[in-house]
């Protein structure tokens, strides 16, 4: 009787979370998530990820005749020649800037090296390093907030991504994008100059690109943002999504209680895989 009732409990337990997840990755919503602290357990794992060695992740360089940007790859553990593996391209913060190829090893690329990341997503992930800002921002006049734009940098590693992408067993359909403070940024600009590269988006703490957003309505998007956030004000980003919630595929997360360097946590990096992976750029679900 007591196995009975304790599986009846997790049955019902696990039916509210999935319930209240999917309302929280409906498109056109935003949700306020009311977050104060996060758990010992989950600020644990954060801790764990940045821990992580990140030796798998081979370093590499795009380059023309001026510029050149210094890239790692992380590649499935294993690769059948007869099949195609997601690519994940994971753009980095403001201070991560450099050219040791090192630094932009954060959360974002280290969470894919978890061994239940590793065994269930077989993906390859592109984490390049900017020596100079990969986004600025201006005030656009128009709408009021900041708006973001790209430099030459992003453009060398949008243009090399093509042959990339040739060059190793990459699935074109399943491209995706993601990046955190300057890194979302970098994403909004990355998806506006590429609509049609990527399958979806996400954008962490970031300042939207707005001159040709309605050419991303079709485009899987997920916008994450902290109220408290005084480094990159919200407002640019819930402009972004309001422009896009009535007739894009676009959701917001809005941490109520977080500011711009403590929203990644727990909960956001175990559900950023799973939201990904069931993005396919000729099925826009």
């Amino acid at each position: 009787m007591k196995d009975l009732l304790q599986y009846f409990l997790t049955f019902f337990t696990g039916l509210i979370l999935f319930s209240c997840t999917s309302q929280k990755m409906k498109y056109g919503t935003k949700t306020e998530i009311q977050d104060k602290a996060d758990s010992a357990k989950s600020l644990s794992k954060i801790k764990h990820i940045k821990s992580l060695d990140f030796s798998e992740f081979i370093e590499g360089k795009f380059e023309n005749e001026k510029i050149a940007v210094n890239y790692r790859l992380l590649k499935p553990k294993k690769i059948e020649q007869t099949q195609k593996y997601p690519l994940v391209l994971v753009f980095h913060g403001s201070g991560a800037i450099g050219v040791n190829n090192t630094a932009q090893m954060g959360v974002l690329a280290k969470m894919w090296l978890l061994p239940e990341n590793r065994e269930k997503y077989p993906v390859y992930v592109l984490s390049p390093q900017f020596p100079e800002r990969s986004s600025n921002y201006h005030l656009d006049q128009d709408r009021n907030v900041l708006a973001s734009e790209s430099g030459e940098y992003l453009n060398l590693v949008l243009n090399s991504l093509d042959f990339f992408i040739e060059k190793e067993n990459i699935d074109k359909n399943r491209v995706y994008v993601m990046g955190f403070s300057m890194g979302g940024s970098t994403t909004s600009n990355a998806i506006t100059n590429r609509p049609d590269l990527f399958a979806a988006a996400v954008n962490i703490s970031g300042v939207s690109q707005f001159n040709k957003i309605n050419e991303l309505k079709n485009l899987p998007i997920w916008m994450v943002h902290g109220s408290l956030d005084t480094e990159n004000s919200i407002k640019s980003n819930l402009k972004f999504f309001g422009e896009l919630k009535n007739n894009g595929n676009i959701l917001f997360w809005e941490f109520k209680d977080k500011y711009h360097n403590n929203i990644l946590s727990a909960e956001l990096v175990d559900e950023i895989p799973k939201w990904l992976m069931k993005k396919h750029k000729s099925i826009r679900n």
